[in-house]
């Protein structure tokens, strides 16, 4: 495995932690029979995060299998790895502070989730589109 697929599986296993780490409150929120949105919330974080580590993982395995120079590999892995703190932060905080994040309203931390949800969804992009150039030119 090269260095850009070491990097990713290090925070790859990191954004893991915290996705699982998400489920203690998850659980919580179940037994102690909150509003269905804090659940789901919860739900949500504890799934995505454990599933964006997941495709992290399994990106850095392949990674050095891709014939593209090795700032485009950088990039790839750069765009995933904010993304994953993004949403790791997003996710988490939000159902802290009941923000969904998904408009820029409301108090600074309704604002500061938006602002994780955005860095995420741009990073998950940005990501997925060097992704599918890397692979196109590695046919």
């Amino acid at each position: 495995m090269d260095v850009s697929g070491r990097h990713l599986l290090f925070h790859a296993a990191v954004i893991l932690l915290i996705g699982l780490f998400a489920g203690i409150p998850y659980g919580k929120a179940i037994l102690r029979k909150k509003p269905e949105s804090l659940v789901h919330a919860w739900r949500v974080a504890h799934g995505a995060l454990i599933l964006g580590a997941a495709l992290m993982v399994a990106l850095a395995v392949v990674i050095s299998s891709l014939q593209v120079s090795l700032l485009a590999k950088q990039a790839l892995v750069v765009s995933f790895i904010v993304s994953g703190y993004g949403f790791a932060f997003a996710l988490t905080v939000g159902p802290l502070v009941g923000s969904r994040g998904l408009t820029a309203k409301g108090p600074f931390s309704a604002k500061a989730v938006y602002v994780g949800n955005i860095i995420g969804v741009l990073g998950s992009l940005a990501g997925s589109f060097i992704l599918l150039y890397a692979a196109f030119v590695s046919l």
